[in-house]
Order: C-alpha cells, then structure tokens, then sequence
C-alpha cells in the first residue's frame, strides 16, 4: 500500500514540475471614453492585416473572433458571407492595419448593410520552432481594435503576445493553441455589457 502512496506522490510531483513554459509578454487593453454600448448595434468582423511573411490564414482570425463573439450581449454581428462578397465586389484594401483605415467603397457598403461598427487588427507574429516533430518554442502576437464606421474613431483596442518553450520533455503550446487563447481572452469584455460597463466606470 504504501508503495502506491509513494508512486502517487512521485507522478503527482513530476507533472506538477512539468509541463511547458507559456508566458504572456505584452497584455494591453485600452477604451474610449466615447465608447457607448447603446450606440454599438451591429459589428463587421473583417479580415486582418499580417505582416507577408507569416504564414497564416488571416480570414481564420476573423472567424476565431465571430464564434467567440456570436453571443455577445453588446451587439450582434454580420454575416460573414455577406462581409467576404463586400470585399470582393469593392476590391477590399486596408491602407493601414495600425490605424484601422479601410477604404471608403468598404466602409459604405458596411455600413448600407447595417453595420455601425468594425472590428480588425494586424498579427504581429505567428511562428513554432519544431524539431525531431516536437515543438520546441512557439509565439502569436495579436493586436485588435473595434472603431466606429460613422467617426473612424477606435473605441476599443487590445494588444496580447504569448510565448511557450519546451520544458523537461513537453512540447511547447502550438501557435494556434497561443492565439486561439489570446482571442478568447481579448473577447471576454466585448462578451459582457457588466463587463463593458465597469471598465468605463473606471476610465470616468
């Protein structure tokens, strides 16, 4: 018997020393004062901005961001059928992943189909180092911002890099994992008008 409590104990102590190392390096969150959730109806979830070299499929982000918000109790979201037939009809160019511009022909026919408010960003890093088909290091870097159609002005901006190394034999989180989290996370607050409503209390 005592045989198995000393086993118990060892496993128990060994995956409590395990595991991978993940570690969030930037984790910002800024609002407007003039964000007003009665004046925020219905969202348009746009592609996001990348740097070329990454390889990634920025349209997933966009998709990531609609089934964490689809449930939102702040507004409600466009289709994201109706925003990629948008896109393709006007020729859909961002000037500016930073500041959030999107081209004139873009922004009307959005709005023309109900939406009051964007939701884009830029991600920064998506990379995972694997050797001998283990993972070694990862990293996703996200930034996000929802701003007004009528005033272009963002009302609402979130920055998140995470990072995960390999440690004592376990594989590193992968990327997607990383930047599945930091979306999750960056859309708490867009989820919850209690939320929404303390954070402005505090900005007041």
């Amino acid at each position: 018997m005592k045989k198995y409590i000393m086993l118990f104990i060892l496993t128990t102590f060994l995956i409590s020393c395990g595991g991978a190392k993940t570690s969030v390096g930037i984790n910002k969150t800024n609002m407007s004062k003039a964000f007003d959730p009665a004046r925020i109806n219905s969202v348009a979830i746009v592609d996001f901005e990348k740097n070329n070299r990454l390889n990634y499929d920025s349209a997933i982000i966009a998709d990531k961001f609609t089934a964490e918000l689809v449930g939102s109790e702040i507004f409600s979201l466009m289709d994201r059928n109706d925003i990629k037939k948008i896109m393709y009809e006007v020729g859909f160019q961002q000037k500016s992943s930073l500041s959030g511009i999107l081209n004139d022909a873009t922004l009307q026919r959005l709005s023309a189909m109900g939406a009051d408010s964007i939701l884009t960003g830029n991600l920064v890093s998506f990379r995972q180092e694997e050797r001998n088909g283990l993972i070694v290091q990862s990293e996703a870097h996200l930034i996000a911002k929802l701003l007004r159609i009528e005033s272009g002005e963002v009302v609402w901006s979130a920055e998140m890099q995470k990072r995960s190394r390999m440690n004592k034999g376990e594989d590193a989180e992968p990327a997607e994992v990383l930047l599945s989290d930091i979306i999750e996370k960056m859309c708490k607050p867009l989820n919850s008008e209690g939320t929404i409503t303390k954070l402005l209390k505090k900005i007041n």
